[in-house]
């Protein structure tokens, strides 16, 4: 089906090569702290008369450096058709496989630019801590899925 490739296509997608980022990754994940989930909100305002800012979320440095390691080490990607397929089943303290955890962070991290938050809520309900325990899990072990 188009835009839903089956694992190994996505798997495949994973650059190995990016050694650097695979390795911040994993730092990431064991610096993350209590205050990582504690998300600001920047308040909306009015810049001029006829322009407004809206709320956003301000995340932490580390959730966004795993943001933005995704793409680089290719977990983040346009063979996965995320607003057609949507969100893997997933519930808190389950684990994701390789490949669920790829669909999950292409549409966590898609989504996000459509609605703020897609991240916090990914963050405080676990999804986004497996994703990035799956991929780092692989990474270690070199598995095809």
């Amino acid at each position: 089906m188009e835009g839903n490739p089956d694992d190994i296509q996505l798997i495949n997608q994973l650059d190995r090569t990016q050694t650097d980022a695979w390795e911040q990754l994993r730092s990431v994940i064991e610096e993350m702290e209590a205050e990582d989930h504690d998300v600001k909100w920047i308040s909306a305002k009015s810049l001029s008369e006829q322009t407004y800012s809206l709320s956003y979320p301000a995340y932490s440095e580390r959730v966004e450096k795993a943001i933005s390691l995704l793409s680089t080490i290719g977990a983040v990607t346009p063979l996965y058709f995320w607003m057609e397929h949507g969100l893997p089943s997933y519930s808190p303290n389950n684990k994701l496989s390789t490949a669920d955890a790829i669909r999950a962070a292409t549409f966590v991290v898609r989504s996000e630019r459509f609605s703020d938050g897609t991240i916090a809520k990914a963050y405080e309900n676990g999804l986004l801590e497996a994703i990035l325990n799956a991929l780092v899990i692989w990474y270690d072990d070199k598995q095809i899925f």
